[in-house]
């Protein structure tokens, strides 16, 4: 994100990508992952010592791991964390590398564009008819949405990526940096 920052200029310094992602959807990320520990814990301490399971916690799970993986998409992108093969590394030169990470950052920025608009399209589909789930009747729209927005941050990220591709010794010091 070194290159992002120098980017973004505000009137009182520069804006960190990373740090924004980080305070919000890293803190609503930490937030669904320990609902989801609590709903968990609570399942099975009910089920077992109690003989009485939470009632709809596989639909309240099924929803909180999908909030957070999606949640969790936009800091994946900036952190550059996706996996990632790199077969040809060794044998290309720094320059064609830099295209690779173009090609690759723009590429997955239109993936990630469409698969914002159809989880979009799904949503409203999804509020039109009032989808909710079979148990608890919590609807479903609220998370397609969340779904879309993350996968457009997501998109935007892998955007600026392929504008701005950075190269190995941007790498190296994002790496020693931490």
């Amino acid at each position: 994100m070194e290159r992002f920052r120098h980017r973004f200029r505000g009137g009182d310094g520069d804006m960190d990508i990373g740090a924004v992602l980080q305070n919000t959807l890293g803190v609503g990320a930490a937030l669904l992952l320990f609902s989801l520990i609590l709903v968990t814990c609570v399942d099975v301490v009910g089920r077992y010592f109690f003989s009485a399971p939470l009632s709809g916690a596989f639909e309240i799970t099924e929803i909180l791991l999908a909030a957070l993986v999606f949640t969790a998409l936009p800091l994946t992108t900036e952190r550059k964390e996706h996996i990632e093969v790199d077969l040809l590394n060794v044998v290309l030169s720094n320059t064609i590398k830099r295209y690779f990470s173009a090609f690759a950052g723009l590429f997955s920025a239109a993936l990630l564009t469409t698969l914002a608009w159809r989880l979009a399209s799904h949503a409203l589909t999804t509020a039109e008819h009032g989808a909710t789930t079979n148990a608890l009747g919590i609807p479903l729209a609220p998370f397609g949405y969340l779904a879309a927005f993350s996968c457009l941050v997501s998109a935007f990220i892998a955007f600026l990526r392929g504008i701005y591709p950075a190269n190995e010794t941007d790498d190296k010091k994002r790496d020693e940096h931490g």
